[in-house]
């Protein structure tokens, strides 16, 4: 089959947009850009919409809601029983398409009937590490004839050593952050920052999993030191990120001249251009960290806590200083930057070499779609 006959179906079950979707989005980019045509299945909202002007022709996804975090047997029969319905309403679409990509498993179950009984291939991507019935979900996918799963990190693949069809490719640093930084000024204009002290930015969606707390509390702790502190995310994918996000904007309404919340929507790279240090302060194990390649393809000095895939990014702290998961340490290593900021710019600058050499879109996209066609030609 001709490269510009293919078809190819991506699948997800979020509208919004956070790391494992801007991969999907980067994916859409690069197929179409071969000239094969693309499908996406999702729910309406912001991914449908950038999907669409990717170049995607875009179809509208109902799915119940499902909490964050490990599902019970019930919550998973549930699913299961809506995504049979929902295959069947698509199922003229899949057969259309010659392979199906599916952007994490909870969209399994709407993409297994059109494996087995359409024979269509399947590449499930893996953006997270998972609950032991979930895996096992997985693994039961995973073997089916033509399937493969792609995980980013080895923290994503363990759970699944002895399958020969999951590949480890990295996720990679999108296009836009390579490029000329932007103006440095923006976020002060942005956020009505008038002054000159040091601004600390700390990217990423609100949730307990990511930090955002312990941030707050070392603010705290640098009470002597005037620097601003700008939270920028949104609660997209679990309830208990709306409480994050409250404490945060009560914190800022508190300290209004210190303390800053912001759901970014203009480009993302000027937000990182605008700051002096980012902090990536996960508390969980981080499946991936994909702000930490967006900090240091900006050349941005960068804070990451030992958790995770975030020591691997940052070349075991070659690149980005690696501290514990407390508000202690990220405090005394903001200490640190504010009084050597010429030596942490310039590992920030080690740090954008190490990101071009290592997690380039070109070369990674390019594992994927070898991996794509791979499938389609068994």
């Amino acid at each position: 089959m001709a490269d510009r006959t293919l078809h190819l179906l991506f699948l997800d079950q979020y509208g919004q947009i956070g790391g494992g979707q801007r991969i999907l989005l980067d994916l859409v980019s690069a197929v179409h850009a071969r000239g094969w045509m693309v499908d996406v299945l999702c729910p309406s909202g912001p991914l449908a919409d950038a999907a669409h002007a990717a170049g995607a022709k875009v179809h509208a996804l109902h799915v119940p809601p499902m909490r964050s975090g490990p599902k019970s047997p019930w919550a998973l029969m549930r699913a299961a029983y809506a995504s049979h319905k929902i295959a069947q309403e698509h199922s003229a679409l899949a057969e259309r398409c010659d392979l199906v990509v599916v952007n994490g498993p909870r969209t399994l179950a709407i993409a297994r009937p059109w494996v087995r009984k359409l024979g269509k291939p399947a590449l499930l991507y893996l953006h997270g590490v998972y609950g032991r019935l979930e895996n096992m979900i997985i693994r039961s996918f995973l073997a089916l004839p033509n399937t493969a799963a792609v995980a980013p990190s080895a923290w994503v693949a363990a759970p699944f050593s002895g399958l020969s069809n999951v590949h480890r490719i990295s996720n990679w640093v999108s296009r836009e952050f390579l490029e000329a930084p932007e103006d440095t000024a923006h976020v002060r204009q942005v956020l009505g920052i008038t002054d000159v002290h040091p601004i600390v930015l700390v990217p990423g969606r609100f949730s307990p999993n990511k930090g955002q707390r312990l941030v707050l509390e070392a603010s705290h702790l640098l009470s002597d030191v005037p620097c601003h502190f700008v939270f920028a995310g949104a609660p997209l994918f679990e309830m208990q990120g709306r409480e994050v996000a409250a404490e945060l904007v009560t914190a800022s309404k508190s300290l209004p001249d210190r303390i800053h919340v912001t759901h970014w929507k203009e480009a993302m790279p000027s937000l990182y251009d605008g700051s002096d240090l980012v902090v990536v302060p996960s508390v969980w194990e981080e499946p991936f960290g994909l702000t930490v390649l967006e900090a240091m393809a900006r050349a941005r000095p960068l804070i990451v806590t030992d958790r995770g895939a975030l020591p691997g990014l940052a070349d075991s702290g070659r690149v980005a200083q690696v501290v514990g998961a407390d508000a202690s340490a990220i405090a005394a290593a903001l200490r640190e930057f504010f009084g050597h900021r010429g030596a942490w710019g310039e590992r920030a600058r080690e740090a954008r070499k190490h990101v071009e050499t290592q997690y380039h879109p070109d070369r990674l996209q390019q594992e994927v779609l070898a991996l794509c066609s791979s499938l389609l030609s068994s």
